[in-house]
C-alpha cells in the first residue's frame, strides 16, 4: 500500500514540479486564464462597483462591462456590442406595445426574425475580409482594435487559440474578434433575449424595469457575459436591488475562495487532461481520436479518452463558472447555479437538472413546455428541445444529430420512470416483485443506474466532438473487448 501510494503521489506531483509557476506571461496568462478564463480581466474593475451607491450600479456595471469587452475583445467588437444591445433594447419597447395591441403570433415572428437575423449575421462577419493590407495596417497602429491574445501590445500574450496563426503575419480583423460565438458572448445573449421577449410577450416584465439603464446592466453585466450563467430577467434586477444588503467581510474569503477553485480547476485541466489529450490521444488538428482510433495502442487509454475530453471541458466550463460566481459574491449578487454534481446523477433527468442548470431551466421553461412538454407529444417535444440546444453550439450539425439521440434517451428515461412508477403502485404480479426483489439489492441497482447514466451522456457527445467519425470510437472499443474475451488475452 505504501508503495502505491508512493507511485500515485509521484505521477501527481511531476506535472505540478514542472509547472513555471513564476512565468505570468507564458504560464498564468497565456494557458490559463485563455479562453474563458478572461473573466479574470474584470476584476481590477471590481473596487470600482463596490463603492458605488446604490442607485449607480448599475451605470458602474454598463461602464465596467462596455470596458471589459473593450480590452477583451476590442475596441470594435464593444461598439458593435454597444449598438446591438441597444437595438434590442428598442425592439423590445416595440415587441411589448405590438404584443399588446396585436396579441396573435406576428410581433413574435417579426422579433425571433430579427434576434436570429442578427445572430446569424454575427456569424458570417467572421468570413468578412478587410481590403489588402488593411489588417496589418490596424495591427501596428491601432491594436486595440483586435481581441486580446491576438494584438501586438508587448506586454500581453499570444493567447492558444491564435498563436499558430499569429507566426503566419496579422490576424484578419473579422476573423479574430468573431472567431467564437460562445466566447464572444452572442451566442448567450442569444439565450437571455429568448428568455427576455418571451416575458415581454407574457407581460411578466413591468415597464419601470424595461428602461434602457436597466437593460443594458443585464446585457453588460461581464462576469456572465461570456458563457453565463444565464440569469432570468426579473431575477437578475431583483439581485441588484438587494446586493448593497449582502456585501460584507465575511464574504470576501468564500468569494476569493471559489475564484482560486475556479482558476484551479483550470489548472489541473491544463495540466493533467489536456497533454494526454493532445499528445497522446490525438484530439488536435490531426483528430486521430476520432478518425483513427485504432493508432491508439493502449485500449484503456482508448476507452478513457471518451471521459477525459468531457472532463476537461467541465473542469474548464465549471471553473469559469466559480470564478464568475466569486465575483458575483463579492459584488453581494447571489448569481444562480450552473453546474450541482453532475457526475453523481443516477438517469439523464436528474443529470440535466445538474449540468448547465441556467440553459436547461431556459430550454424546459420556454421552449419545451410552450411546445406541449410531457402533456402531448413529449418524444418530438424533448427531440425538438435538445435538437435545437445542439444547433445552438457551432457544429450545428452535429449538435443537432446529438439533439435528437438525446431527445430520444430522456424520453426513454421518462418512460421507464412512468412504468417503474405504476409496478411500485401495484401490489400484485410477478413483474412488481421482481422490481422490489431488485431494490432489496441497494445499493447495486442505484449504481447500475449511475453507471449507465454516464456512460449515455458521455458517449452521446462523441457525436459533438466527432461528428459521425465518432462511431469508430466505440466500434473499436467493441472490437477489442471482443477479441480480448475469444482470445482470452488482457486489454
Amino acid at each position: 500500500m505504501p508503495m502505491l501510494a508512493q507511485f500515485i503521489w509521484q505521477h501527481l506531483s511531476e506535472p505540478l514540479r514542472a509547472i513555471p509557476w513564476a512565468d505570468w506571461q507564458g504560464f498564468w496568462l497565456a494557458r490559463i486564464l485563455d479562453d474563458r478564463f478572461v473573466v479574470v480581466w474584470f476584476l481590477p474593475l471590481l473596487p470600482i462597483l463596490l463603492v458605488l451607491r446604490p442607485h449607480r450600479l448599475r451605470v458602474g456595471l454598463v461602464l465596467s462591462g462596455l470596458t471589459f469587452i473593450a480590452y477583451v475583445f476590442g475596441v470594435a467588437y464593444a461598439s458593435l456590442w454597444l449598438l446591438i444591445c441597444v437595438g434590442l433594447h428598442r425592439l423590445g419597447e416595440w415587441f411589448a406595445t405590438a404584443c399588446r395591441r396585436d396579441p396573435g403570433r406576428r410581433p413574435v415572428y417579426i422579433a425571433a426574425a430579427a434576434i436570429l437575423g442578427g445572430y446569424v449575421g454575427t456569424l458570417l462577419l467572421q468570413q468578412v475580409s478587410l481590403p489588402a493590407g488593411w489588417d496589418a495596417w490596424l495591427y501596428e497602429r491601432a491594436p486595440w482594435v483586435f481581441p486580446l491574445g491576438a494584438r501586438s501590445v508587448a506586454w500581453e500574450p499570444a493567447f492558444a487559440i491564435f498563436r499558430t496563426r499569429l507566426e503566419h503575419g496579422p490576424l484578419p480583423l473579422f476573423a479574430a474578434v468573431f472567431y467564437n460565438p460562445h466566447n464572444i458572448g452572442t451566442a448567450y445573449l442569444l439565450c437571455r433575449m429568448l428568455a427576455y421577449f418571451a416575458d415581454l410577450r407574457r407581460g411578466t416584465v413591468s415597464p419601470e424595469r424595461r428602461s434602457a439603464l436597466h437593460f443594458l446592466a443585464y446585457v453588460c453585466y461581464a462576469p456572465a457575459l461570456i458563457q453565463g450563467p444565464l440569469e432570468r430577467y426579473a431575477v437578475f434586477q431583483d439581485e441588484l436591488d438587494r446586493c448593497h444588503e449582502r456585501r460584507g467581510w465575511h464574504t470576501v474569503l468564500p468569494a476569493v475562495a471559489r475564484i482560486g477553485w475556479g482558476i484551479a480547476k483550470s489548472v489541473i485541466a491544463s495540466v493533467y487532461l489536456l497533454p494526454v489529450l493532445w499528445l497522446q490521444l490525438g484530439m488536435g488538428h490531426s483528430n486521430d481520436y476520432y478518425k483513427h482510433p485504432e493508432r491508439i495502442a493502449s485500449t484503456w487509454l482508448l476507452y478513457g479518452g471518451v471521459f477525459l475530453h468531457i472532463f476537461w471541458l467541465y473542469l474548464e466550463f465549471s471553473g469559469y463558472c466559480d470564478v464568475s460566481a466569486g465575483i458575483a459574491r463579492l459584488l453581494g449578487y447571489r448569481q444562480v447555479e450552473n453546474f450541482r454534481w453532475p457526475w453523481l446523477a443516477t438517469s439523464l433527468r436528474d443529470f440535466w437538472r445538474r449540468w448547465h442548470i441556467s440553459l436547461s431551466g431556459i430550454l424546459r421553461d420556454y421552449i419545451y413546455i410552450p411546445l406541449g412538454g410531457s402533456r402531448r407529444r413529449m418524444v418530438l417535444n424533448l427531440c425538438l428541445t435538445f435538437a435545437i440546444c445542439g444547433a445552438w453550439h457551432p457544429t450545428a450539425v452535429r449538435g443537432a444529430c446529438w439533439g435528437v439521440v438525446m431527445g430520444l434517451m430522456v424520453a426513454l428515461n421518462h418512460w421507464w420512470s412512468d412504468w417503474m412508477k405504476r409496478l411500485d403502485a401495484t401490489p400484485q404480479g410477478w413483474l412488481p416483485m421482481v422490481r422490489r426483489a431488485v431494490l432489496r439489492l441497494q445499493p447495486l441497482p442505484r449504481i447500475c443506474a449511475w453507471v449507465l447514466t454516464q456512460h449515455a451522456f458521455l458517449f452521446s457527445i462523441l457525436v459533438f466532438a466527432g461528428g459521425t467519425a465518432a462511431i469508430r470510437v466505440p466500434w473499436e472499443i467493441a472490437r477489442r473487448l471482443w477479441t480480448w474475451w475469444t482470445a482470452g488475452s488482457g486489454p
